[in-house]
């Protein structure tokens, strides 16, 4: 993330947390899914399946307007595999009209340059990936071997806040492997 844009966003967030602080009367963040269906079906998640529609642009709005109108400083994505709604780049755009942070957590597996490109257009400011072992196994594919050149296209390319997440339990047989996982992520930075 470049350093201004980092700058910028960071005192938006200072001022949604002081705002949370001196008044209760708002949403602080919101979790919203547009898309249940994942292109994967790790063994510890029950947050997708194979077969569900993304949820109508139009409805999404509706639901944006509504967060929006209630004053709410944060919205994250997440499914099933987000980065599967046809137009996700318009409801980003969406959160950000409404001069809300937008975060998004994905699989990582869609992070080509030009996905990059689009989400960095609509405003995206926060992604979080889980890379859940070395080698992909029946629990996780989110591996380390399989995700590393998305990783890699992302510290190019990324003009958003990216953080890497390592599930250690749930049935992953080499908790150690967050380690390495760890050491790769500061590797790009």
């Amino acid at each position: 993330m470049k350093r201004s844009n980092f700058l910028k966003l960071k005192l938006r967030e200072a001022s949604f947390i002081s705002r949370a602080l001196l008044s209760t009367k708002h949403p602080v963040l919101a979790h919203i899914i547009p898309m249940r269906r994942c292109n994967l079906a790790c063994g510890y998640c029950n947050e997708y399946d194979k077969v569900s529609d993304p949820v109508p642009l139009d409805v999404m709005k509706r639901r944006l307007d509504k967060l929006g109108a209630l004053g709410t400083s944060i919205i994250t994505i997440s499914g099933g595999e987000p980065l599967m709604h046809p137009q996700l780049d318009e409801i980003i755009r969406h959160i950000r009209a409404h001069k809300m942070i937008a975060g998004l957590i994905s699989n990582g597996y869609y992070f080509t340059p030009e996905r990059i490109r689009r989400l960095n257009e609509a405003g995206l400011e926060y992604l979080q990936i889980s890379i859940d072992n070395v080698e992909p196994d029946e629990v996780s594919k989110k591996s380390l071997k399989n995700l590393d050149k998305k990783l890699q296209n992302l510290a190019e390319h990324a003009e958003f806040h990216v953080n890497i997440n390592s599930v250690i339990g749930g049935g992953i047989k080499n908790p150690e492997d967050a380690l390495v996982v760890a050491r790769r992520a500061v590797e790009l930075g």
